[in-house]
């Protein structure tokens, strides 16, 4: 009995060798310890080791792997537990801090917010090394580009109380480095003040701390190296050598001293100019269009000019990808040089589609009916830039921008048009004070791009002591997609003069028609009825008779406008001429003619400054046996004509009595025939935020009947202002002061509006 048991003891040890040998290597738990701010779904997503498979070492070796590369623990063990059901591992987790905060010690040159702008890590994330370094480069980047190349940063973590880590970056900014002295070696033809100002770096000045005169920048040295060869290379130079400056630093690190070394050579003259290739016209027709002649000095950037002369002149006939290679052959011993161009032309270019993007409001055919160049037709350098410069001048886009990838074949390319919109619906709110009209509220709804089509309308209104104004306006540039115009507005104004008050209410139509690039003529009719009353007695009799009365007039309009844009234009011309008739034959009361023409000119100068010049001239004559009525007569003064007089002072005046027996006064009568000019120059002070300066002068005076237009007797103002584009609409804030003060005027005017000048 007892053999047989420990027989069968024995056999049954045997036979379950095998499930405890796969007991030992089946993995039946996997757990996780340490874990506090991480997710254990987040761990067991990362592990390939799961509940059930075989047990390896290799797979939990990648394991720990790829949970380091997760940048969450500092620490990772696996305990290995053998159990009659199989192996329990556990992982143990040793978490890294969180950053609670980031702190910036040290720093006075550079404003934190500048500094956090450049750091790669943040709070209540991971510390993460690479993050740290990254951010501490880029500080010092930003050091440099503010003149501090000797900064150093340090970095420290300190526990706090709550919980996780202060990240302290710790900076010792020392003295910034400015450039004390640049010398030049060689230079023979030019002295060292020339060549200084054709350099990017400057040497610090007495008031460098209003710019960054003085300021060291190592990537502007092959840039500084670059400009003094160009600037010899236009003057004849043609074999000047440039040296990569040697820079030193003083013994106290505070100042740098560079050299640059300059091989300047000869001075070399055209001798001939010839071309070789595909002539696209004759070579005597080309080279006449050139601003290099034979007998100048060789000048890299007359030669820069004509080649883009040549790409223009090429590319208006389809030649879009002509190359144009001017050869030099200098002669040593008569210092001159044979000028050929060497012309390939390719092939003749078409556009392929026309790809327009960007445009969420406005629709495609808005933005193709200012293109000059269409689908299948050759390309066209001109033609591309006028379109360009046709979409810019709808104020409808922040950015117009052109492409021209290749297309379906080599002789093809495609024009994808990128805008980005910008709001053209604005409502604004706004009051304010002027000396003038004491206290001005002003407030309008203008949109210049309805659904998209392109049509403007707006209604604005402005009230003072002095005025009140309504108007609502409509028009539709390309009235049924035709290049008719249409025009619709109402109206009603009230003035409050110093000897009368003037109501009107009217309205006008036109339809108007373009009839050249960037010209158009116009036919208006207005139907206005005014009404003029609490008058004093001091307004002549003459004027008794037309001081009420509807008029019914008809005008003609020309005009040419190229500005670059309608809204704030900075380039180009605006020129109009008008022919108005009023009288009874078309229903009215007031018979009169009006001739008024107008001339703008814009010209960008430096620095985003803008001059602006406005010229007005005007001319009104009766069709009665009654004179121009009062309302309709020209005056002066305010802030749209002449900002250092009251508005309505400036004109021609007569002598009232003031009372049934007493002195008499004068009363301004106005003129029929108008002078205005105003100048101005527009700086901006911060572009951003639309802030700008503007200095000006204005000069005019109207004349009566019986005087003639005289230069001598020209009234004229000077002064100042601020300008601001806020989101209520263009806010004016100018100063006027008269010259040639006369007694009753004041000595500066003050002039507050709402609305862009002219």
């Amino acid at each position: 009995m007892k053999q047989f048991s420990l027989k069968t003891v024995l056999v049954i040890f045997l036979c379950g060798l095998p499930f405890l040998a796969d007991a030992f290597s089946f993995v039946h738990t996997v757990k996780f310890a340490g874990l506090k701010k991480t997710e254990e779904s987040a761990v067991r997503t990362t592990i390939e080791t799961k509940d059930g498979m075989t047990y390896s070492e290799e797979r939990i070796r990648r394991d720990i792997e790829a949970l380091f590369k997760l940048g969450l623990f500092r620490q990772i063990k696996v305990e290995k537990t053998v159990t009659g059901k199989g192996i329990e591992l556990t992982y143990h987790f040793e978490e890294k801090e969180t950053i609670n905060r980031i702190v910036f010690k040290g720093n006075k040159k550079v404003k934190e917010e500048k500094l956090r702008g450049d750091l790669q890590v943040k709070p209540f994330e991971i510390l993460n090394p690479a993050k740290v370094t990254e951010s501490i480069q880029k500080m010092l980047k930003r050091y440099a580009d503010e003149g501090y190349h000797l900064v150093e940063i340090t970095t420290e973590l300190k526990k706090i109380e709550e919980g996780g880590q202060e990240l302290i970056f710790q900076i010792r900014e020392g003295d910034g480095i400015r450039i004390k002295r640049i010398n030049f070696i060689g230079n023979k033809n030019f002295r060292d003040k020339e060549l200084k100002k054709v350099l990017q770096s400057k040497e610090k000045g007495y008031f460098s701390w209003l710019s960054s005169s003085g300021k060291y920048h190592e990537e502007a040295l092959d840039h500084d190296v670059g400009l003094l060869a160009y600037h010899y290379l236009n003057n004849g130079y043609l074999k000047v050598k440039v040296e990569r400056p040697r820079v030193y630093l003083s013994k106290d690190r505070r100042w740098l001293f560079m050299t640059f070394h300059v091989t300047e050579g000869e001075k070399y003259k055209i001798k001939s100019i010839d071309m070789e290739g595909d002539i696209l016209t004759t070579k005597q027709e080309l080279i006449a269009k050139m601003v290099t002649k034979p007998g100048q000095l060789y000048s890299r950037k007359n030669l820069e000019k004509d080649m883009q002369m040549f790409s223009t002149l090429y590319g208006d006939h389809g030649y879009a990808f002509a190359n144009f290679n001017p050869v030099t052959i200098p002669d040593d011993a008569t210092r001159t040089a044979d000028l050929i161009y060497k012309i390939e032309k390719g092939s003749r270019i078409r556009i392929e589609r026309i790809n327009i993007s960007g445009n969420t409001i406005t629709r495609d055919k808005v933005i193709r009916r200012e293109l000059k160049i269409t689908e299948n037709s050759l390309y066209s350098e001109t033609a591309l830039k006028q379109s360009r410069e046709r979409l810019e001048a709808l104020g409808y886009f922040e950015e117009v921008n052109f492409a021209t990838p290749r297309g379906s074949a080599d002789d093809k390319i495609v024009l994808n048009i990128t805008v980005k919109e910008k709001p053209t619906g604005t409502f604004s709110i706004g009051a304010g004070f002027s000396s003038v009209e004491n206290f001005i509220f002003n407030s309008s709804i203008t949109k210049s791009n309805f659904f998209g089509y392109g049509i403007s309308g707006q209604f604005s209104t402005e009230l003072s002591s002095l005025r009140q104004l309504f108007v609502l306006s409509f028009e539709d540039p390309y009235l049924f997609d035709t290049k008719w115009i249409l025009g619709l507005s109402g109206f009603k104004t009230v003035n409050r003069y110093t000897d009368f008050d003037r109501s009107s209410f009217g309205g006008t139509f036109s339809l108007g028609h373009r009839v050249f690039e960037h010209s158009s003529l116009r036919l208006m009719y207005q139907l206005e009825q005014i009404e003029v009353n609490s008058f004093s007695t001091v307004v002549p009799a003459i004027f008794s008779k037309t001081l009420d009365g509807l008029t019914s007039s008809l005008t003609a309009i020309g005009q040419r406008d190229t500005r670059n844009n309608r809204l704030f234009p900075s380039k180009g011309l605006f020129d109009q001429i008008s022919s108005e008739v009023a009288g009874t034959g078309m229903g009215g009361d007031n018979d009169f003619y009006r001739l008024t023409l107008n001339h703008r000119h814009y010209q960008p100068l430096f620095w985003k400054t803008v001059f602006k010049g406005n010229l007005l001239m005007g001319y009104i004559r009766s069709l009665n046996d009654q004179p121009v009525p009062l309302f309709e007569r020209y005056f002066l003064g305010g802030v749209n004509s002449l900002r250092g007089f009251f508005p309505r002072s400036v004109g021609p005046k007569v002598q009232v009595p003031l009372y049934a027996q007493g002195s008499d006064t004068e009363f301004v009568i106005g003129g029929n025939k108008l002078l205005q000019a105003n100048l101005e120059v527009e700086a901006p002070i911060y572009d951003p935020a639309g802030f700008k300066f503007v200095t000006f002068y204005d000069l005019g005076n109207t004349y009566s009947e019986e005087q003639q237009i005289s230069l001598k007797n020209l009234r004229s103002d000077y002064g100042f202002g601020l300008r601001w584009n806020s989101p209520f609409g263009p806010m004016r804030f100018e100063w006027g002061i008269p010259i040639d003060q006369r007694p009753g005027e004041d000595d500066v005017v003050f002039n507050f509006t709402i609305g862009s000048f002219f």
